[in-house]
């Protein structure tokens, strides 16, 4: 079987448009990046906005590499390099040739990697947007404004309340009044709200965490530990029959599915505890307040959420929840559709396709019947 065959070809091509229109998304991110937005008034006053001008500690260049660069590349390794047993398409195929599991590698490539730039895109776009709509000051406005003292002076004495005509300590000013030349630097100080750091942090390593530990349920599956209830020795001194196949260990590991080593844990969150610190960063170089930083995660991470539901990630179509799916729910629908209570030998252990279809599992536990069943259903291209 050729490399580059007609669905190959197809489902490629349907993924073009989805590139061009991600391409789109970021390129009117960029065009709204570079616009002069709305410049909220603000008080000269305030201690909120006094905070020395800071260089960044994570700068533009690096943000990239950390929250971009670094997921693609780890994501490309990721599918690449994946071990046959680890793509759901073909785990009852073990006898598929070399450019069909290629194909299915190139496929959820591409897939990864389009999710990742959906997140991107649509965290870039809504976060310039909002900085362009609110145009919030950031907590260094009066070093980068160097404001005219005299002019605010001036506004501070037409701005009297009272029978006494006491001065008013907290008059609003606009951009008018500041002397700085460098406007590029005037016009970014008034993009505080949501930080857009804190927005590709989360969204790029949130996707990564996420992408991850869907890499590792497939590929650990096997090595996986699992605490059953029931040995082989408490088989030997159980009573009737039906009893042993009511307890049996192949129930006891569907009724509480095996979980991956905490290494693992440890691995997976380390990427989310980086963006974390990337926000944390901001606040620290005055670049942002705290309100600014939180809705700028909470953007980042919701769309990491719709990137990775759209493009139906192994995490969001099944695979995180395989060993959820191989448990108590195939008993049950098993159980609705009249297969008798504990035949579980002919169960499929893994996510389960929309036309109830078999995508992981074990040989032994499929007849020749089933095997045929589904064997033309696996050998089609990922879409």
């Amino acid at each position: 079987m050729g490399l580059v065959t007609m669905d190959f070809v197809i489902v490629t091509l349907r993924y073009a448009l989805d590139w061009v229109l991600v391409i789109g998304f970021v390129l009117a991110a960029g065009f709204l990046g570079n616009m002069d937005g709305a410049r909220r008034p603000f008080n000269p006053y305030d201690p909120a906005f006094s905070f020395p001008y800071h260089d960044d500690t994570v700068s533009v260049v690096l943000l990239g590499i950390v929250a971009i660069a670094a997921p693609a590349g780890i994501m490309m390794l990721c599918c690449l390099l994946a071990p046959r047993s680890a793509l759901p398409a073909l785990a009852n195929n073990p006898h598929a040739p070399a450019s069909l599991v290629w194909k299915h590698k190139l496929l959820n490539w591409n897939r990864a990697w389009l999710a990742l730039g959906l997140t991107d895109a649509l965290a870039f776009f809504i976060s310039n947007c909002l900085k362009n709509v609110f145009g919030k000051p950031r907590p260094h406005m009066i070093s980068v404004c160097k404001p005219d003292w005299d002019k605010v002076a001036e506004i501070v004495n037409t701005t009297r309340t009272g029978p006494q005509g006491i001065l008013a300590w907290n008059p609003l000013v606009t951009s008018e009044i500041c002397t700085t030349t460098d406007h590029e630097k005037l016009s970014e100080a008034f993009r505080s709200f949501p930080s857009g750091h804190s927005t590709m942090a989360f969204s790029g390593l949130t996707f990564l965490s996420i992408f991850f530990y869907s890499t590792l349920v497939l590929t650990l599956r096997n090595t996986s530990t699992s605490k059953l209830p029931y040995s082989s020795a408490d088989l030997k001194h159980s009573g009737s029959s039906s009893e042993k196949r009511d307890h049996s260990p192949q129930r006891a590991s569907k009724l509480h599915p095996p979980s991956l080593p905490l290494i693992t844990f440890v691995v997976v969150i380390a990427f989310f505890c980086l963006a974390m610190w990337i926000a944390a960063t901001r606040y620290l170089d005055f670049k942002h307040a705290g309100i600014d930083i939180f809705a700028g995660s909470l953007l980042g991470f919701f769309s990491a959420i719709c990137g990775t539901w759209w493009y139906a990630m192994p995490a969001a179509g099944g695979v995180a929840k395989g060993r959820i799916r191989a448990g108590y729910r195939d008993d049950y629908r098993r159980g609705r559709r009249g297969v008798p209570d504990g035949d579980y030998d002919r169960e499929p252990r893994g996510p389960i396709s929309a036309g109830e279809g078999m995508l992981l599992g074990h040989r032994e536990s499929v007849d020749e019947h089933d095997q045929a069943k589904f064997e033309p259903q696996s050998s089609r291209p990922m879409v």
